[in-house]
């Protein structure tokens, strides 16, 4: 006995719509956030990271001294078990080339996921 389903096309499309948001869902949920996540730990590393960021990003005023100041804090994450630092650090480093609104939004991120991680600037 073979079982025999017909399905119209207005079935077939719901049921791809369906499949294709559990897909998602199980997606996002995979991948994870990076704020549901929690700030992660502040170890010795990240707090280095963020000590050096925050000693330099004054003066780092052109795209040299940005590039050099990414490459120290990226250098102190890479020791780091805080992902979000990390993370943050790596943005840092992408923008630190074009500096502008970018190299802002970065450092504004990277001061909050230190902040987060119960960093102090000193």
């Amino acid at each position: 006995m073979k079982l025999k389903l017909k399905l119209s096309r207005q079935q077939l499309i719901v049921l791809g719509i369906a499949v294709l948001v559990v897909v998602a869902l199980l997606f996002s949920r995979a991948n994870g956030d990076d704020a549901a996540q929690g700030p992660g730990p502040l170890d010795t590393a990240a707090s280095q990271a963020c000590n050096d960021f925050d000693a330099g990003y004054l003066d780092a005023r052109t795209k040299t001294a940005r590039l050099a100041l990414a490459d120290k804090v990226m250098q102190s994450t890479g020791k780091s078990e805080n992902d979000q630092i990390a993370d943050r650090a790596a943005e840092l480093g992408r923008s630190a080339g074009d500096g502008g609104g970018g190299w802002k939004t970065s450092a504004d991120a990277l001061t909050t996921a230190c902040r987060d991680a119960g960093w102090k600037a000193s």
